[in-house]
């Protein structure tokens, strides 16, 4: 892929919509598997698009207007993510170095695990400190992918259950078509 064009594979940690040039777009931000924040732009998100869950994608620079932006070419669930945990954890230490390491405790246990210096940025300069956090774990390693702050954990929570809400909606009407369908096969065959 040349240098205009990437895949990426990773945990999808926010959704913010925005309005850009009149028209709705959503700003993606997608944790790498290698650990690596990226922010990728998106006007036609796909129905599965949900916080924490792990996707493939293609991504395209644009460099319209001199911003240089990510763009979303083609986006995949992955079936198998790892687990997710949002918890309230309170950030005791923050070890500087060769890589940034975030300690502290949520649920009644320890935790210590190395973080980017974007996610660094979310973490209050004066500790211990109590915020919000979403763990992903998989097979052995637990990876912080997002710190959020109390308005920010109301909308990732609130988007969590408008999701469920849709999911069930759709089961819902594809239950009532189906029943429909039959209904119609079963009146048409006597």
């Amino acid at each position: 892929m040349s240098g205009e064009e990437m895949e990426v594979t990773g945990y999808l940690v926010s959704i913010r919509p925005r309005i850009r040039m009149g028209l709705i777009e959503y700003e993606l931000r997608i944790m790498s598997s290698g650990g690596e924040p990226l922010t990728v732009y998106t006007l036609n998100p796909p129905s599965f698009l949900s916080p924490a869950i792990q996707v493939w994608a293609k991504i395209i620079l644009s460099r319209q207007r001199g911003v240089p932006r990510w763009i979303v070419a083609e986006m995949r669930l992955i079936n198998e993510p790892g687990t997710i945990e949002v918890a309230q954890a309170v950030i005791e230490e923050v070890s500087r170095g060769i890589y940034s390491i975030v300690s502290g405790r949520m649920c009644g246990r320890a935790f210590s695990v190395p973080v980017d210096e974007e996610l660094l940025s979310k973490i209050p300069s004066q500790l211990p400190c109590t915020v919000y956090c979403v763990f992903v774990k998989k097979g052995p390693e637990l990876r912080l992918v997002e710190v959020l702050g109390e308005k920010e954990y109301r909308l990732f929570k609130k988007t969590l259950e408008l999701v469920s809400e849709i999911e069930r909606e759709v089961t819902d009407a594809d239950e009532k078509v189906n029943e429909y369908l039959v209904e119609s096969s079963a009146s048409i065959i006597t």
